[in-house]
């Protein structure tokens, strides 16, 4: 992640889980769950899990969750509210996931790829650190103008096409790969501009 998406996360972390409300639903966590298909004994890695918005949902389910997240002061607020025994935090890079491979059943992530310096990257890394057959599901902004969230949101990308995003988890080795139309992102800038941006949710799993 870059220096600034750092900084940035590191001066909303106390706040986040009332911006994210309105940025996007509950509905996008639904969306990602249910897709990754989790059962009661798998090992879940949530990347750049943040305050813990899938941590939480997926902890009920599995048997273990990883939450990974660059940012300190997010994965406090995490541990803060989700002190649960199912859970393990861990600091670190989403391009250089600090797991062996083949160490986890499904990999879920939520608004990520915009943030990654390179993408393709952070998506073979979380093939990577899949089991055959292990499933990969990620939302995040399809592709858009609005050139102020690089500044405010310090996001590196203006989303992304599907079709590039159905071309890399294709390149990190993943098939059966979908990518679909999920809900919209809406924001607000220092101008009091009104955005809504379309998102996209992406699946698809390691082969065995």
């Amino acid at each position: 992640m870059s220096r600034g998406a750092k900084e940035y996360f590191e001066e909303v972390s106390g706040s986040w889980d009332i911006l994210r409300r309105g940025f996007y639903g509950d509905e996008v966590r639904d969306a990602v769950l249910t897709a990754a298909r989790l059962l009661p004994e798998n090992t879940v890695l949530d990347v750049v899990a943040g305050t813990g918005f899938l941590t939480e949902g997926a902890a009920k389910i599995a048997r273990q969750v990883i939450a990974l997240d660059f940012s300190e002061a997010m994965i406090g607020e995490a541990r803060a509210k989700l002190g649960r025994r199912n859970v393990e935090f861990k600091i670190g890079n989403v391009e250089d996931i600090p797991l062996p491979g083949a160490s986890v059943d499904a990999v879920i992530g939520n608004m990520v790829l915009h943030h990654c310096p390179r993408p393709e990257l952070a998506v073979r890394e979380m093939a990577r650190v899949l089991v055959l057959g292990g499933r990969l599901v990620l939302s995040d902004l399809q592709e858009h103008g609005y050139e102020s969230l690089r500044k405010e949101h310090a996001d590196l990308w203006l989303g992304f096409k599907m079709d590039y995003v159905r071309m890399t988890l294709q390149k990190a080795g993943l098939e059966d790969v979908n990518v679909e139309a999920l809900s919209y992102c809406c924001t607000e800038t220092k101008e009091n501009e009104q955005i809504r941006i379309p998102m996209f949710l992406a699946t698809g799993h390691k082969p065995w």
